[in-house]
Parts: structure tokens; C-alpha cells; sequence
């Protein structure tokens, strides 16, 4: 009964998330994406401005939930997605830009992270999935059952400032299964206690500029709501507080490398004439020394000759 039970949960999971995905929409797979390396190196923050002159980058950010059965284990994750396009029809990524992005934005590891990037002529797609505890940088569930949910937009923001004319103009955030939900900036639109099989519910929100609406660029929660039974159960949610990002890496957080002092003026030489007294007065003992020695057998030897003749 209880693998009939585990089947059956497994099956609803699928479901709920099928559903999801046609109730909100999602980026569609092109046939002429490239799979693009992420880069495991330690990234350099770019300067603000510096990417990618004289194009215009909007970004689209998208945040759900959903599962990962690619391993042994199915596995419930959060999922971040952005792309990134070119404003106006007459400009192109290349594979190196996208390449660039991914190096500087999108790299590192983790157990409970998964990201890759993809790049097309028309964007460049930055994705990761996150795992287990790792999804309490997205989520905090109180002992009540009531749930915040977060994005990492102050780190976003710093990725748009990076080109020379960079802006988020899409933001949609649809949660777990919870009822009561609420958004807590002023949206473009939304969906509030959605009904989805299974008696559950999600709620939606989403920001969009070219509807007039300000994209929230905080790390302040963006909706809330409490956490139905299925998100405790099948979902397996759990209470704790947001957490920091274990992936990407940010390289904006990393600490700056201090500059090498170079040596006071004067203080090497003062060393080496410190050094150079040291050595010559070692030197004139040991010459006094063997002075000495030699002087005391030349005495020696003139004593003993001197006895003979007599």
C-alpha cells in the first residue's frame, strides 16, 4: 500500500507540474539552441557598463517549481531561468557573448544546483535548478506553515548593470502549492489560489515594464501565502529560513584581492646595510682569529727553534 501511495504522489507530482507549465506558459526549446560550457573558475566582477557595448540587453527572469528525474532519484526543484535578448531586429548574439555571460554570471558548482546555458542568434538562455535545502534560498516556512518566497534580485540587477545599456523587463514568480497567496509588489497581473488537481492551489505573479509596472530589484519577499499539504508532503518542503545561493557563484561578493605594498623607501636597503654589517663584522673576527692562531705557531716554532741552538 505504501509503494501504491508513493506511485500515486509521484503520478500527482507529474501532473501538477504538467498543469502548471500549460497554465503559465513556458520558454519554448528552439531546434537551433547551442549548449554553451559552464565554467567552474572563479569568476571576475565586470565593471558596471563594460558588456557588450553598444547593445541594447533585456532580461527576462521566470521562477517555478517543478521535478528532475535525469538522476536516480526524482527530485523536487526550484527552477530560475533568464534570457537574455537583444532589443531591436537588426542585431545578433554571438556564441562568444553568450559564452562571456555564462562564464561571468552563470558558473560554479554544487550537490543541490544544476544550471546550464544555451545560446541562439535571437538569445542567450541562463538556467538552474535547484535542490533540497539549496531551495531555501528561494523559500522560508515558518513552523505555522507560512511560506515567503524570495528571488535574488539585487544580484540580477547587478548582472543588468553590467552592460552599457542592460534592464530587466520581465519578472513572473509562480509558487509551490499554497493557498492564502498574496503579491507584495504591485503586479502587472497575477493569479491568486489558482485551483490545480489534486484539491492544491498556486498563486502568480508577474512584472512587466512595457506594462508600466516597476520590477521589484530587492531581495525582499516578492508573494506568500501557507503551504498546502501536498508542498509538506509530496513536495517535501521544509521549515527553516532563507539561506544564501550556494550557486552561481556572485562575483560582485567575492572579496577584492589587496594590492601589494611595495616596500618602504629605503627599508630594503636599510636590510641589506643591517645584512652587510653583520657579514663584515663576521668576517674581520674570523680574519682576527686565524691572525691570531697563525702568530701563536710562528711564536711556537721560534721558541723551540731557538732552544735547539743552545
Amino acid at each position: 500500500m505504501a509503494v501504491v501511495t508513493r506511485r500515486l504522489g509521484a503520478w500527482v507530482a507529474c501532473a501538477l507540474v504538467a498543469v502548471a507549465c500549460l497554465c503559465v506558459g513556458s520558454v519554448p526549446a528552439r531546434a537551433d539552441d547551442t549548449p554553451v560550457r559552464i565554467a567552474s573558475a572563479t569568476p571576475t566582477a565586470p565593471e558596471p557598463g563594460t558588456l557588450m557595448p553598444g547593445n541594447e540587453i533585456k532580461m527576462g527572469i521566470r521562477i517555478r517549481t517543478g521535478l528532475d528525474g535525469s538522476g536516480t532519484d526524482t527530485l523536487h526543484t526550484v527552477d530560475v531561468t533568464i534570457m537574455l535578448s537583444l532589443r531591436g531586429l537588426d542585431n545578433d548574439f554571438q556564441v562568444e557573448d553568450c559564452q562571456a555571460i555564462a562564464d561571468t554570471f552563470w558558473s560554479g558548482s554544487h550537490p543541490d544546483f544544476k544550471s546550464k546555458a544555451s545560446f541562439s542568434p535571437l538569445s542567450c538562455v541562463l538556467e538552474a535548478s535547484y535542490y533540497r535545502e539549496a531551495r531555501h534560498a528561494f523559500y522560508s516556512m515558518d513552523e505555522s506553515g507560512h511560506l515567503q518566497l524570495r528571488a535574488p534580485m539585487e544580484y540580477f540587477q547587478q548582472m543588468a548593470d553590467s552592460f552599457e545599456k542592460g534592464t530587466i523587463t520581465d519578472l513572473s514568480y509562480y509558487s509551490p502549492h499554497m493557498v492564502n497567496g498574496q503579491c507584495n509588489f504591485e503586479t502587472s497581473y497575477s493569479v491568486i489560489d489558482t485551483p490545480l488537481v489534486a484539491n492544491t492551489h498556486n498563486t502568480g505573479c508577474v512584472w512587466q515594464s512595457d506594462q508600466g509596472t516597476v520590477i521589484p530589484i530587492t531581495d525582499e519577499p516578492l508573494l506568500e501565502g501557507d503551504a498546502e499539504e501536498f508542498f509538506t508532503t509530496y513536495e517535501q518542503g521544509t521549515v527553516g529560513e532563507f539561506t544564501d545561493l550556494v550557486a552561481p557563484v556572485n562575483p560582485f561578493t567575492l572579496p577584492t584581492p589587496e594590492p601589494t605594498t611595495p616596500p618602504a623607501a629605503g627599508s630594503s636597503t636599510a636590510g641589506d646595510s643591517t645584512d652587510g654589517q653583520s657579514n663584515s663584522t663576521g668576517l674581520l673576527i674570523g680574519i682576527g682569529a686565524a691572525i691570531a692562531t697563525l702568530l701563536l705557531i710562528g711564536t711556537a716554532a721560534l721558541v723551540i727553534a731557538l732552544r735547539r741552538r743552545h
